[in-house]
């Protein structure tokens, strides 16, 4: 409503604006002041007709005090009233007295007296305890009636004795507030009057040179740039007549010559314009081209059945080029699936560069090109053979020495990692990056607590590199983002205001909203606010086939696994392994028996038995550090000091600060000689435990061994990590070879694998294969020969054992090794045929020598 009146009153001239507010000024200082008068006058009256009730009740009371205590005839108290009535008091009607009985005992007019007073006005009057007032109405108007209490003294009480009563005439009592009144709203109105004339005159007076200047401004505004406004005021208006005639007059110069000074400036603007288009031009072409080289390097290549990738890409910068729309920005994403140690891997990186539009896009191109670059090279066959860990650490180095060499100007965060497709273990790094989420079960929350590595391209921090890893359940899902997922601005009832969100915990509120579909994050994000920076995630869901039971355990595996822990608690170790041994053969799927089986073997020096079990138990379940080091202890101690090195730095390359692998890492290390690096290793486990005997006992060695070497020698550094498979993954590649006749290399793989597990019979059988075909007969025959003493009953390496005799002319030996094939195998036609080849090789031979 008052919103209306004030658009109302704008749209009013300035003569009715005038006009309205002086009448209101007048109005509002004639009209209060006379209602304050008129009714402060009136209070003063009454107040006035209150005293004088007051003391005529005072005196009336002393003089009727006695009468109506002894009841006299009550002459006093009339002679006084009836002297009252003499007085011409203003407005006094009627004067009485009422005793305690509530009977008239004295009046003026005497109407009443001798009659008993009306029960409902009596006990108002004996109610009263000092002088009041009321207002009555009566047959001739209202009344003003004043009541005083009569009291007598009587041992220190007041006892009332009656009542005197006085009513004056309303009309006649307030007659002079009326007259003064009638004066008050005559001057009033002759004052409002003057007023409205003044309102009147003064709005022509100021309005009139405004109508000239308004009239004369439609004048020049429609063209008539020759006018002039002709005021002769010395006031502001006059000034303002004045500057507005100055204008008039350069605007008709400027418009004369208004066509030459058009055509000079749309010139120049053209010319800019025209720099300004190249320049934007050039601008939106470098982003376009950048935008399309980009595309390339972040594809989701992976193919994996069991981890499933996505990923969303919203770069702040949008930008049209001629017919093309883009955008540019530093996030980027890329997934691929590679194969590690025989082994698939889901490849995931997402990184969020420095800097805006073309920057942050140039951090992104340098990523995706060296990062990919990493991916081609990892499908050669010779980058296959090494662990997650190191595939992992050599990623992080190929883009740590990159962005470095920018040197402060380039800095990029990511989130970089590999899942094992068919365990699910994810090997994971965060450099400054947002914290990597894990939405399982319908509630998401952060898989970090605390910052490890810093951005890419900050120096020294290569040391402080180590792999986070996650064990990933079925049906879980990991998202990673970068920072616009939490970088956008609220709005606020100020539009000219808005807040950044700084709570990180929204981004967990958005997943579990969205149960984890990207589409979905992003529209919540953005309910929120509007994004502010570039917005990136991926999703890598993880969702093996569990239709099938992987493990049915035999009913009898409880109790007997109970058997043997009593076994291994009464020392029968050798027993305890053997039920072992049998109950895995059972449950070839219960992994737990392999780990338990290594630790055995481990400690009861059978070393090659633990490596072989110990790789089969990691190759199943990866993330089991106390086995690795278990692995990197029995290598040592088979003085297999390479490989003892190699699964030492990949237990170090995820648990840095584990100081029992940094002290058997750099005793491995001090017997390869490469003294530096088990310096430095040793130097770190004396930070955790200073008083440590044995690393201080290691530390000594070194420090000896430097003092003998040259510096040269003292530099040596490790070689790369030797390309270290599991047992299976070697025996697979000389199988391969092995079909493909290529022998020779068959023979290297099968020795390699020998290593490991050096009383394998069917290696031992298979490289004597191999050193049978390739002519090496005396050496066929030692490892035949070791083959058969685990394995007597190998009717085949028994058959092949025979033929190397045969061909060495050792018939006896060849027929023995014949006939005992057949024994273990009578319907073995290889066997059968090579001894029916010798019985009539042997026939021939004596008919020549008897002929």
């Amino acid at each position: 409503m008052m919103k209306r009146i004030f658009l109302t009153f704008q749209k009013i001239k300035i003569r009715t604006k005038m006009i309205l507010i002086v009448t209101g000024v007048v109005f509002l200082c004639v009209g209060p002041l006379s209602l304050i008068i008129l009714y402060r006058n009136q209070a003063i009256l009454l107040d006035k007709t209150f005293e004088v009730c007051l003391n005529l009740g005072d005196n009336i009371s002393n003089l009727a005090t006695e009468e109506l205590l002894i009841n006299e005839t009550f002459d006093a108290t009339s002679t006084a009233l009836s002297r009252l009535k003499t007085s011409q008091l203003s407005g006094l009607l009627d004067a009485y007295v009422v005793n305690i009985d509530g009977r008239y005992v004295a009046e003026i007019n005497e109407n009443h007296l001798g009659k008993p007073v009306p029960q409902n006005e009596l006990d108002y009057y004996f109610s009263l305890k000092e002088l009041d007032f009321k207002e009555v109405e009566s047959g001739s108007g209202p009344i003003l009636r004043f009541t005083y209490p009569i009291f007598i003294e009587y041992r220190d009480k007041k006892i009332r004795v009656g009542a005197a009563i006085f009513e004056f005439d309303k009309e006649e009592v307030y007659a002079p507030v009326v007259q003064t009144r009638t004066t008050i709203i005559l001057g009033a109105s002759i004052l409002f009057v003057i007023g409205i004339i003044i309102a009147v005159y003064s709005a022509i007076f100021f309005s009139r040179p405004i109508q000239q200047l308004t009239a004369g401004a439609k004048l020049i505004g429609a063209g008539n740039l020759s006018h002039r406004i002709s005021l002769q005021n010395q006031d502001e208006i006059g000034e303002l007549a004045s500057t507005f005639n100055r204008m008039t007059s350069q605007i008709q110069d400027f418009t004369q010559n208004l066509e030459s000074k058009v055509e000079q400036r749309t010139e120049e603007l053209n010319q800019s314009l025209k720099v300004v288009q190249d320049l934007k031009e050039r601008q939106d072409g470098d982003y376009y081209l950048t935008s399309l080289l980009l595309q390339p390097l972040q594809p989701n290549n992976n193919n994996s059945k069991t981890v499933k990738t996505e990923f969303l890409i919203d770069q702040k910068k949008k930008f049209s080029f001629r017919k093309w729309k883009s955008e540019i920005g530093g996030d980027i994403c890329i997934t691929d699936t590679i194969s590690l140690q025989d082994q698939e891997y889901t490849v995931f990186i997402n990184g969020d560069a420095m800097g805006k539009s073309i920057q942050g896009a140039g951090g992104a191109l340098v990523l995706g090109v060296v990062f990919n670059a990493g991916l081609m090279r990892s499908r050669i066959t010779k980058n296959q053979k090494v662990y997650p860990e190191v595939w992992l650490k050599e990623r992080f180095l190929d883009l740590q020495n990159v962005f470095r060499s920018f040197e402060g100007s380039m800095f990029i965060s990511v989130c970089m990692g590999l899942v094992e497709t068919k365990t699910g273990v994810m090997y994971y790094i965060n450099a400054e990056h947002p914290w990597t989420v894990l939405f399982r079960d319908g509630k998401a929350s952060f898989l970090e607590e605390e910052l490890a590595i810093r951005k890419l391209g900050t120096p020294d921090i290569e040391e402080k590199f180590f792999v986070r890893m996650f064990q990933l359940m079925p049906e879980d899902i990991i998202i990673t983002g970068s920072d616009g997922r939490d970088d956008f601005a609220q709005e606020e009832d100020d539009p000219n205001h808005e807040t950044i969100n700084t709570d990180e915990m929204q981004f967990l509120y958005r997943v579990e909203e969205a149960g984890g579909d990207l589409e979905g994050i992003s529209k919540g994000i953005k309910s929120k606010g509007f994004l502010i920076d570039d917005l990136s995630l991926l999703k890598i869901s993880y969702n093996p086939d569990i239709s099938e039971a992987k493990f049915f355990p035999t009913p009898e595996l409880p109790s007997r696994f109970s058997d043997t822990n009593q076994l291994l608690a009464g020392g029968n170790t050798e027993e305890a392994i053997q039920s072992i041994e049998e109950l895995f053969k059972e449950n070839p799927n219960f992994s737990d028996l392999l780990k338990l089986l290594g630790k055995l073997y481990f400690e009861t020096k059978d070393y090659s038995r633990a490596v072989e079990c110990l790789n089969q138990f990691i190759d199943i379940n990866p993330a089991n550090n106390e086995s690795i080091y278990l692995l990197s202890l029995s290598y040592k101690n088979l003085n297999l000091m390479n490989e003892a090195a190699d699964v030492g730095e990949r237990l170090y390359l995820r648990e840095p600060l584990d100081f029992n692998n940094l002290v058997s890492l750099a005793e491995t290390y001090f017997e390869l000689g490469v003294y530096r690096r088990g310096e430095f290793l040793i130097q770190k486990a004396l930070e955790l435990n200073p008083d440590d005997s044995v690393a201080l006992q290691i530390q000594a060695k070194i420090e000896s061994i430097k003092n003998t070497l040259t510096p040269e020698e003292i530099q040596k550094v490790p070689k790369p990590l030797v390309e270290i498979r599991s047992l299976t993954s070697v025996i697979e590649s000389a199988d391969n070879l092995y079909a493909e006749k290529k022998y020779k290399e068959a023979l290297n793989e099968y020795k390699e694998a020998l290593k490991r597990s050096r009383e394998n019979p069917f290696l031992l059988f298979r490289t004597a294969n191999c050193l049978s075909l390739l002519e090496r007969m005396e050496e066929a025959i030692e490892f035949y020969s070791t083959s058969l003493a685990l394995v007597p009953n190998n009717h085949h390496a028994r058959n092949n054992l025979g033929s190397i005799f045969f061909r060495l002319r050792r018939y006896a030996e060849a027929r023995n090794e014949w006939e005992m094939a057949l024994q273990i195998k009578p319907d073995f036609k290889t066997a059968r045929i090579n001894l029916d080849k010798l019985e009539k090789f042997i026939q021939e031979n004596l008919v020549q020598a008897e002929s």
